[in-house]
């Protein structure tokens, strides 16, 4: 008998045990989830953290709050969350310039991507475009690689994010030219100082990018991803243009912190999946060229690794000396 009630016990407690983790998913949030996004209000980063947020509060029970962080490349943000508690109340919105590029171009990175990270879900795909001032005298990367080489040291590109400075010196390197970086908190300080005849060229994100160019103060030389873009399908591509292997794709995601539950991080990730594939996200992602992508997070763990790789090998191309 005794053997019975206690087989019993072990049976309940086994059960009870079991049902945890179930009942911690269903538990969370239990109060308003911080979403840091690490670069200025107005991003392409920032555009798409608010667009998602504001759709998944509804079905978390619970306010998404966007705060801006910005400051070091992305590295200011990223960091404040890394040290956060691993529950899924503080994520941060990754790129990236945020999450691999710091390795190629810094000596020394204030966190490890991998190690210090729980990938959520990417959240949207970016184009990056070549800018100049609509009055530049350069109207193609032919022109303004013309101009540079005949007025060495003189002219300059903004450095708003780590991907730009990456793909920008890749430029530099496969045309012979030494277009000096200039660097921006993001890209609406850049593209101020571009319009004002402060800076030669600006690489941006088309998402941000766009108004500008609808606004008629910039043109768009290149695009600096591997594809055209349908948004600017007169608008060459670099390696069109002759530059080898010249592929610089963005994406935007988010992050929590290492430690994460699982269940915790693949709740957020269905809702996140769920809110930019509804039609009104995917209206105003593509109102702002951004592409409406999901990656859960296996899948986006995977994508950073192969992106490290590709990105500290393009760096030692381009012989980018680490500061």
């Amino acid at each position: 008998m005794k053997k019975r009630v206690i087989w019993a016990a072990a049976a309940l407690a086994a059960a009870t045990l079991s049902a945890l983790p179930a009942q911690a998913q269903s538990a969370f949030p239990t109060r308003p989830i911080t979403l840091v996004v690490p670069f200025t209000p107005g991003s392409t980063s920032d555009i798409s953290a608010r667009l998602v947020a504001q759709k998944i509060a509804g079905p978390l029970g619970q306010p998404v709050v966007v705060e801006n962080r910005p400051g070091a490349n992305g590295q200011l943000g990223m960091q404040a969350v890394a040290r956060a508690a691993p529950d899924g109340h503080t994520l941060v919105v990754g790129s990236v310039s945020a999450t691999i590029v710091p390795t190629v171009i810094q000596k020394s990175v204030p966190f490890d991507i991998l190690k210090d990270f729980a990938p959520v879900s990417v959240i949207a795909g970016t184009t990056l475009v070549l800018l100049a001032a609509k009055e530049a005298p350069y109207n193609s990367v032919a022109e303004l690689v013309a101009a540079a080489k005949k007025a060495p040291g003189t002219m300059s590109y903004a450095n708003s994010a780590g991907l730009y400075r990456v793909s920008m010196e890749a430029l530099n390197l496969q045309a012979g030219i030494d277009l000096a970086p200039i660097a921006y908190k993001g890209p609406a300080e850049a593209a101020n100082d571009l319009i004002g005849g402060r800076l030669s060229v600006a690489p941006d994100s088309l998402g941000s990018a766009t108004r500008l160019i609808q606004a008629g103060r910039t043109k768009a030389l290149a695009v600096l991803s591997g594809r055209r873009s349908s948004a600017l399908p007169e608008v060459p591509t670099m390696q069109e243009l002759g530059y080898k292997d010249f592929d610089f794709n963005g994406w935007i995601s988010i992050l929590a912190p290492a430690g994460t539950p699982p269940a915790v991080l693949q709740r957020l990730h269905e809702e996140i999946a769920k809110a930019v594939a509804a039609d009104d996200v995917r209206q105003q992602y593509l109102a702002v060229a951004l592409d409406p992508v999901t990656m859960g997070p296996k899948e986006y763990r995977e994508l950073l690794e192969r992106e490290i790789a590709k990105y500290q090998r393009i760096g030692r191309d381009a012989r980018i000396e680490k500061q």
